[in-house]
C-alpha cells in the first residue's frame, strides 16, 4: 500500500493628507473643487491637486503625476506616511523633502512592493490553479471551471534526481508522495524518501529545493500552504503526519519556506480520527483543512484543522454516508474556489483500480464523484493560496 499526500490582494490606497484650520472645509474630501472658502495660507490636497488658499478660497496650484503632499506640494513620496517608499517593485527611503531616497530593498522575483515593504504577490502564470502528480510521474494542471469536460493539461514529465531510498513502510519503490504549491508558482514535491524537489508549474523541470529529507522528525508527510493571516500575501508551508508510513493521526509542522528555513517546527498533535493520516490544503483565508481518509469504519471527510495545535476545528464535510471501501491506494487533495476536491484511488480484492475526482462544496456540504475511471492514479496535489477560496 502506498498512499498520496497533497497540499495542496490587498490594495494599500495611500491617501493624501490634509493641513487646515476648523473652518476650512474638510480637506481630505476627494472631489473638493477648487472655490472651496478657506482662510490664511493653508494648503491641501484635492484628488491629486495641490492647492493653495489665495483671497479666502482654495486653487489648484499644480496637479501630481505621482503623490500629492498636502505641505510639500507634488512630490515623488509623502515622508508623513512612512520612511520607507515604493519605487517601482523597490524598497526605497523617503526624504524629508519628498524625494525617494537610498535604496533599501531590491524585492525579489514574486514579490513586489506595498506600502514600503516587499509583499508576495500573485503574479506566476497558472499559480492560481490546482497541480497534480500520478504514480507514472505525470505532472498536470487541473482547472474546476472545465468541468464537467476533461479539466487535466498534462505539463511534463517528473524526473527529478532523487538519490535516497524509498523510507517508505511497505513500498520500496522511490515515487512521489505528497505536494504543494506557493504563492511564487513554485510545487513542492515530496517523495517516498522523504526528499523534496522544487518543479516548475510550466515545464515540470525540477531543481533542490534547500529542504533536508527527514528534518525535525518529520519522515513522511501531507502538505500545503497557508496564508498567515486573512487576505495577507505571507504563508507557510504545514505538514502533518512524519512516519515512514500513512498511520494515523502524527504530527502537525510548519516550515517558512519564503525564509529559506527547511527545518519543520512542531506545533500541535493531529486527533482526529482516521484510518490514515491526513492530507492537507490550506486557504488565503489562513484556514487549514486535511482530508481524513476511512476504508469502512464510516464515511471519510474533510475538517478544519487548528494551525496551532493540530486539533479539529468545527463539523467535518463527509464523503457520502460510507467509507471509501476496498483498498485506498492514493489520496490527494485540493481546494478551489469553495470547494475541496479529493483525487482517491482505491484497489478492490482482484486488483482492480478505480482513481476518482470528488467534490465537496464548502458552503453546502454537497458532495459528488465528478470523475470516475480517471486515468491517472493521482499521489499528490497542490493549489497555492493565490487560488480563490470562494465559489466564482
Amino acid at each position: 500500500m502506498r498512499s498520496s499526500r497533497s497540499l495542496f490582494l490587498v490594495a494599500v490606497l495611500t491617501a493624501c493628507g490634509a493641513h487646515h484650520d476648523l473652518a476650512t472645509p474638510d480637506a481630505s474630501a476627494p472631489d473638493a473643487p477648487s472655490g472651496d472658502p478657506c482662510t490664511g495660507d493653508v494648503t491641501r490636497c484635492s484628488a491629486g491637486d495641490w492647492q493653495k488658499c489665495v483671497g479666502g478660497v482654495f486653487q489648484t496650484s499644480d496637479t501630481c503625476s505621482a503623490t500629492c503632499s498636502a505641505n510639500l506640494g507634488c512630490v515623488a513620496c509623502d515622508p508623513t506616511v512612512g520612511a520607507a517608499t515604493c519605487a517601482g517593485s523597490d524598497v526605497v527611503a523617503c526624504n524629508a523633502d519628498g524625494s525617494f531616497g537610498a535604496m533599501m530593498q531590491a524585492c525579489g522575483a514574486g514579490t513586489t512592493c506595498s506600502a514600503g515593504a516587499c509583499t508576495n504577490v500573485c503574479t506566476a502564470d497558472g499559480v492560481d490553479l490546482v497541480y497534480v502528480v500520478d504514480e507514472q510521474n505525470d505532472f498536470l494542471s487541473f482547472d474546476p471551471r472545465k468541468l464537467p469536460g476533461d479539466p487535466f493539461v498534462k505539463i511534463g514529465t517528473l524526473a527529478c534526481p532523487t538519490t535516497q531510498p524509498s523510507i517508505q513502510s511497505g513500498n520500496a519503490m522511490v515515487m512521489p508522495f505528497s505536494m504543494g504549491v506557493d504563492r511564487d508558482g513554485k510545487a513542492w514535491v515530496e517523495y517516498t524518501s522523504g526528499e523534496v524537489f522544487n518543479v516548475s508549474l510550466t515545464d515540470a523541470s525540477c531543481t533542490a529545493s534547500g529542504y533536508v529529507a527527514r528534518a525535525g522528525g518529520m519522515d513522511l508527510f501531507g502538505m500545503g500552504f497557508v496564508t498567515d493571516s486573512a487576505t495577507a500575501t505571507t504563508e507557510k508551508l504545514f505538514t502533518a503526519g512524519g512516519g515512514d508510513s500513512a498511520g494515523p493521526m502524527g504530527k502537525l509542522a510548519v516550515v517558512d519556506t519564503h525564509a529559506g528555513m527547511y527545518t519543520p517546527t512542531q506545533v500541535g498533535t493531529l486527533t482526529a480520527a482516521s484510518d490514515f493520516s491526513p492530507e492537507l490544503t490550506g486557504t488565503n483565508e489562513a484556514k487549514l483543512y486535511g482530508f481524513f481518509p476511512v476504508i469502512t469504519s464510516g464515511p471519510a471527510y474533510v475538517q478544519e484543522i487548528d494551525r496551532t495545535s493540530g486539533a479539529p476545528v468545527g463539523s467535518t464535510y463527509p464523503l457520502g454516508t460510507t467509507g471509501l471501501g476496498n483498498q485506498i491506494r492514493d489520496w490527494a487533495f485540493a481546494q478551489w474556489g469553495g470547494v475541496f476536491y479529493i483525487f482517491v484511488t482505491t484497489t478492490d480484492a482482484n486488483g482492480v483500480t478505480d482513481s476518482t475526482v470528488r467534490a465537496i462544496d464548502k458552503a453546502t456540504g454537497a458532495y459528488a464523484i465528478v470523475i470516475d475511471n480517471l486515468a491517472f492514479n493521482i499521489d499528490g496535489a497542490g493549489v497555492s493560496t493565490c487560488a480563490p477560496s470562494v465559489v466564482q
